[in-house]
């Protein structure tokens, strides 16, 4: 997107962006970026808080009158989420990551994954346009066998992620966005996947392997779960 803002400005169109990987747009160097400091898949911020995405919207779009660029502006903001997990358990009892494979994990979320598109009448699952068995399936030849491209390598990820944090939102106590992403990182057979992943990655001679391994596929606030 950064380097289409630069072909949209000379068609005289100003252009801005919001950036959450500050790397990437410090090498693409768009026209205008807002950098914040949220969690990869949440640019505007605090899920269902509209004052604060307004907020964050709006610094974007107050950057189209600077005639500085190219920029990158420092949103002020940072979420800090409640670290109290009292009470809240994941109601399905996962089996410990090295005893229940990828697929049945992914195959009892099923039915409380389905519940949170009913409640919410929506869902950011599909991008990649895998059914999740089919996405899992990805992950786990990629962790068994050769690599995928890593465009469809990141997209199933995605899809996946999306896929268990939205279905740990129709959980009977939902708890917070802070408790389900501990019980992602922390208890799920995915997460050790994208972990145990991540070296291989890191390792291979595609460069968008490595970008990948290194940059996007696990958040900053994250890796010092690799060994």
């Amino acid at each position: 997107m950064g380097a289409l803002g630069h072909f949209l400005e000379r068609q005289g169109i100003p252009t801005t962006g919001i950036s959450l990987v500050r790397e990437h747009t410090e090498v693409v160097r768009p026209p205008r970026a807002l950098w914040v400091t949220f969690e990869l898949g949440r640019p505007l911020g605090i899920p269902d808080d509209a004052g604060f995405q307004r907020r964050v919207a709006k610094a974007a779009l107050d950057l189209l009158g600077r005639t500085d660029g190219p920029l990158i502006a420092d949103y002020p903001e940072h979420i800090e989420e409640p670290a109290d997990f009292t009470g809240w358990a994941c109601p399905i009892g996962l089996a410990p990551a090295s005893v229940e494979s990828l697929s049945a994990e992914i195959d009892r979320l099923a039915t409380w994954y389905d519940r949170a598109v009913e409640a919410q009448g929506r869902t950011t699952v599909g991008v990649s346009g895998l059914d999740m068995e089919a996405a899992g399936a990805l992950v786990t030849g990629a962790l068994d066998g050769a690599l995928p491209p890593a465009q469809a390598l990141k997209e199933a990820l995605d899809d996946l992620r999306a896929y268990y944090l939205e279905a740990a939102s129709a959980f009977p106590d939902p708890g917070t966005a802070a408790t389900r992403k501990k019980w992602f990182w922390e208890e799920t057979r995915l997460a050790q996947a994208m972990l145990a992943l991540q070296p291989k990655l890191a390792a291979s001679e595609d460069p968008q392997h490595r970008i990948l391994g290194n940059l996007t596929m696990i958040p900053a606030t994250e890796r010092h779960r690799l060994g």
